[in-house]
């Protein structure tokens, strides 16, 4: 499995209990390649906790990519975006991964405030029936006035707009369509609230397949909800089903509030328990290292 994440120096011990949450829960044996999109000015020792942990898993890698490094260009942004001027730069580099995967028809690509909780062997290989990318239906779409922006600004059928933080990429479809060129230029073009995830969406509009919410639960989710997604999409109602909020595949800590800041944030515990579990084993795995 290609696995791929992308982070800047205030993410680096998230995106180590996420992979450790990642290779203990969701490959069994499989081998996992890893590639990891890193901001400019991190350098291999600051990496060094990420690269340690993927290498004491047997049957996986890790390569490390700085995608802007020497870059003359840099993604566009404004005060409409959500977030500042260099987390819109990391947040983009998603849409670098058909070019530098060039070899690659698949990959999974994972924020790093997910944690992986059930195996991914059945996302990931699933048929994509000629779709560019496959993905969860993001919660904009309870918005009443983001509805209306989606489907009177960019003609988007809400329920298709999906979450960029657990994406299932077929890289031959998305460099063969053009569509990965052209969602690089639009992001270097224009600035959006919602940055890499507006550009997906209104790029790759009817070129995406959805997944079952288990595969992105948000802390927020709630049966409520769900029931409004399946009114939404009642040919896709099989895809909101309550015990995704128990029996996670994915659990995303999307938003401002993250586990690792804060035990009151919605599902907080499954981190707690991954983060205990990953530091042990980092102990163990380095004194029987350095015996």
């Amino acid at each position: 499995m290609n696995i791929v994440y992308a982070c800047n120096r205030n993410y680096i011990y998230p995106t180590v209990v996420s992979l450790y949450s990642l290779l203990k829960n969701g490959r069994k044996e499989r081998p996992v390649r890893i590639l990891l999109l890193a901001e400019t000015d991190l350098g291999y020792s600051e990496l060094q906790p990420i690269t340690e942990l993927v290498s004491s898993f047997d049957g996986c890698s890790i390569s490390v990519q700085w995608p802007q490094k020497g870059a003359c260009r840099r993604f566009a942004f404004d005060d409409s975006c959500c977030l500042g001027g260099d987390d819109v730069q990391v947040a983009c580099y998603r849409l670098f991964i058909p070019e530098i995967l060039r070899g690659e028809s698949r990959c999974l690509y994972l924020d790093c405030d997910t944690l992986v909780c059930g195996s991914l062997e059945e996302i990931y290989d699933l048929d994509m029936n000629k779709t560019s990318l496959a993905g969860v239906t993001d919660r904009i779409c309870l918005e009443a006035d983001q509805v209306d922006r989606l489907k009177k600004d960019w003609g988007i059928d809400p329920g298709y707009y999906i979450n960029s933080g657990v994406l299932l990429m077929d890289l031959d479809q998305m460099r063969n369509s053009g569509n990965a060129e052209r969602a690089l230029g639009l992001a270097y073009n224009a600035a959006f609230r919602y940055m890499d995830q507006d550009v997906i969406n209104q790029v790759y509009c009817g070129e995406i397949k959805l997944l079952p919410k288990c595969y992105n639960v948000s802390p927020d989710d709630n049966t409520q909800d769900y029931n409004t997604l399946k009114g939404l999409l009642p040919e896709q109602a099989g895809l909101f089903y309550d015990s995704a909020i128990s029996n996670p595949a994915i659990i995303h800590y999307a938003g401002p509030d993250k586990p690792w800041n804060s035990s009151n944030v919605p599902l907080a515990q499954y981190w707690q328990e991954t983060k205990k579990a990953c530091d042990e084993f980092q102990r163990t795995f380095y004194s029987k290292r350095h015996k």
